[in-house]
């Protein structure tokens, strides 16, 4: 399977932390937060550090929401400062979004529809690390998955993370005007894990390694199937930067990201891949962004096993069941907030989609067109958003549908 979407859902203990150091009635000498149930100080604090020796008059409060919100499992509810021997205590207020639930699952594009249910937990033992359990039966298969994901909670920590997946699908490969060219039963197992740490600023490292198993089912439904299966470790090192900022209606992300991966083959023929990836949101106004997001995606193999959907692109105009080996995506937008409420963030974007792909199935194309759709970000639970949307392609005249809650993992 190309593409899992979750949808993911998660809950005050103060603490306080004094820095010594050279100070006067102007300068922030030490940070305290209440709200804290589950979560462990160090979580909280870690983000906000930066501001320690800084002078209130060089600091927005939007900054500070940034770096609460950025946990991905607190939210801001107020700051004020303190008079402290000379200097000043910032004092923020937060509280826990919902973490853990065990959650039924629905998501359905033009290429079918997602039934299953997961376990996960954002915030497991208090230290933002993410732990996931579950099954989905999706059109024409079902899919296993156990994941961990552990953040670390200080600076010069190591990350990592690791999971397991097995699925059996009817894997279907179409064309971009949606004729099927392949149709074939596959068994997947896949392992992985990765380590990844913080080099200096935003800019980070990581190197993993996996394994993948994958069999063809000879039936007589097949068509145009793969001659074989395939054993691969894959040994991927990668380079990544990001920078987030809230204007309080969005949190928004600039960043790239650099991933090569070598597949040493046990069964079938070594390949390379090597992906960049680039993300530029930026408010205009608060609650107006610009939404800019490109993808390069290149293998040096011509296995149909080893094929990706549009999503590599990070475009929709495609249909989701396309495949291609190579892709260069581009696209441009604007999102503007509709309304806010308690429990978060309603919003419309449009956008403009362009990506050259090429493999065995159309040869090198080109595709373009416009997308657009709402999405309602949720402040209390610990998932990104709900969303609907709809794409045209330019050259195919045809729609795309797509219904998901959560995120892609």
């Amino acid at each position: 399977m190309k593409k899992i979407i979750l949808f993911l859902i998660i809950l005050s203990f103060p603490f306080y932390k004094i820095i010594p150091q050279e100070t006067n009635a102007r300068t922030i000498t030490a940070i305290e937060i209440t709200g804290l149930r589950r979560t462990k100080p160090h979580i909280a604090e870690y983000p906000l550090e930066k501001f320690l020796g800084m002078d209130i008059a060089n600091l927005e409060q939007l900054e500070v929401e940034a770096a609460v919100i950025g946990t991905g499992v607190l939210d801001f509810v107020s700051m004020e400062f303190i008079e402290d021997n000379g200097g000043l205590i910032l004092h923020i207020t937060v509280h826990e979004k919902w973490a853990i639930i065990p959650f039924p699952y629905f998501a359905a594009d033009s290429s079918g529809i997602n039934l299953g249910l997961f376990l996960m937990d954002s915030n497991a033992f208090g230290i933002r690390d993410t732990a996931i359990l579950g099954g989905m039966y999706m059109t024409g298969g079902w899919l296993a998955t156990a994941m961990y994901m552990h953040t670390p909670g200080q600076r010069g920590l190591l990350g990592w993370n690791a999971s397991l997946a097995y699925s059996s699908v009817t894997n279907e490969d179409q064309d971009r005007e949606e004729a099927r060219q392949r149709l074939y039963g596959v068994n997947r197992f896949g392992a992985s894990f990765g380590i990844y740490k913080s080099i200096v600023n935003n800019l980070s490292g990581s190197m993993g390694v996996s394994y993948s198993n994958i069999s063809i089912n000879n039936n007589s439904t097949n068509h145009n199937a793969p001659e074989q299966g395939a054993q691969i470790i894959g040994l991927s090192p990668g380079l990544s930067i990001r920078y987030n900022n809230w204007d309080g209606f969005f949190m928004s992300q600039t960043g790239m990201s650099l991933q090569y991966t070598y597949n040493l083959a046990l069964l079938g023929t070594s390949f390379h891949h090597a992906q960049l990836r680039a993300t530029y949101e930026q408010s205009i106004i608060p609650g107006f962004r610009v939404l800019l997001r490109s993808s390069l995606s290149w293998k040096s193999t011509d296995n149909p096993l080893f094929e990706d959907g549009p999503e590599r692109a990070q475009v929709g105009i495609l249909p989701n069941r396309f495949s291609a080996l190579q892709y260069a995506g581009f696209s441009a937008g604007l999102e503007k907030s509709l309304f806010r409420i308690r429990w978060g963030t309603l919003s419309a974007s449009a956008s403009w989609q362009a990506v050259f792909s090429e493999g065995p199935i159309g040869g090198t194309q080109f595709d373009h067109g416009p997308s657009g759709g709402l999405r309602f970000y949720l402040s209390r639970l610990a998932m990104p958003a709900i969303g609907a949307g709809i794409a045209y392609n330019m050259n195919t005249g045809i729609f795309q549908f797509a219904l998901n809650m959560g995120t892609e993992f």
